[in-house]
């Protein structure tokens, strides 16, 4: 396939320069072979996130989808699309690192890939494959995050509008425990939900990659890997395919010229 996929390993320990870009045009006035897609896996080798319901890590889910979504994106005629893959621990820096990345490359959307979890003292014991594992199932469905403080917050909530209308067209469901009005801080980050309608929540200034990022950008919590039934789900090329159609759609009607979302 001739194209142009680059996926970008960067150490922790690299000496990377903080110095901001200016924010790069709308993709809606780029040709869409020209529109650069950041695809952020979450977490890292050794700083994996989440662990399942079946033990197996966060960091492996968002690696198996962000590779999804690339192919798709680039099936697609999206054929700038890149993946950004840190190692190393999981630290603020190397989150500070993923923006620089994505503003040095002049990036027109930035999209960091997860999936999601409880705190683990809400966490249950179950027995799998004669091993002692920790699920909760109370809890299913994507999460989609934003940030007022980054500097193109319109454009990243009109996007994730975008996003999570694809995703519900796909029959998936959104988790509302993160929602500050019904839930408590027990299960885990709590935060206003700027979209009741479609699950957006608003991180403000608790995740690096969305308010440093000088692009719009969106966080994307998949799915409850906590849960035993969802966890399987999400562990499908069906489920993968399912969200990495979504996420293209969706960057394909974005990049379109677009009417005001309500």
């Amino acid at each position: 396939m001739a194209c142009r996929i680059a996926i970008f390993f960067a150490a922790v320990a690299m000496g990377i320069s903080c110095t901001a870009t200016a924010a790069s045009a709308t993709c809606k006035f780029k040709a869409k072979k020209d529109i650069i897609v950041i695809l952020d896996v979450g977490h890292t080798d050794k700083d994996s996130g989440q662990i399942s319901a079946r033990g197996v890590k966060e960091y492996d889910f968002n690696m198996n989808l962000a590779r999804q979504v690339l192919e798709e994106l680039v099936n697609t005629g999206f054929i700038s699309t890149q993946m950004i893959v840190m190692s190393g621990s999981n630290t603020h820096e190397s989150r500070l690192q993923r923006s620089k990345r994505a503003n040095d490359m002049g990036a027109d959307l930035f999209i960091s890939i997860h999936h999601d979890g409880v705190k683990n003292e809400t966490l249950m014991p179950w027995q799998y494959n004669g091993t002692t594992h920790r699920f909760l199932d109370r809890f299913e469905g994507f999460s989609l995050w934003v940030s007022q403080k980054n500097n193109e917050y319109e454009e990243s909530l009109s996007f994730a509008k975008t996003l999570a209308d694809q995703l519900m067209a796909s029959d998936l469901k959104f988790t509302t425990h993160h929602d500050e009005l019904t839930n408590t801080a027990k299960y885990g980050r709590i935060a206003p939900l700027v979209d009741r309608e479609r699950g957006i929540y608003d991180a403000y200034d608790n995740i690096a990659v969305l308010y440093e990022s000088r692009m719009p950008a969106v966080l994307l919590e998949a799915g409850m890997i906590v849960n035993r039934a969802e966890e399987q789900v999400l562990s499908s090329p069906t489920r993968r395919a399912t969200v990495a159609r979504a996420v293209a759609g969706a960057v394909e009607r974005f990049c379109a010229v677009r009417a005001p979302q309500t």
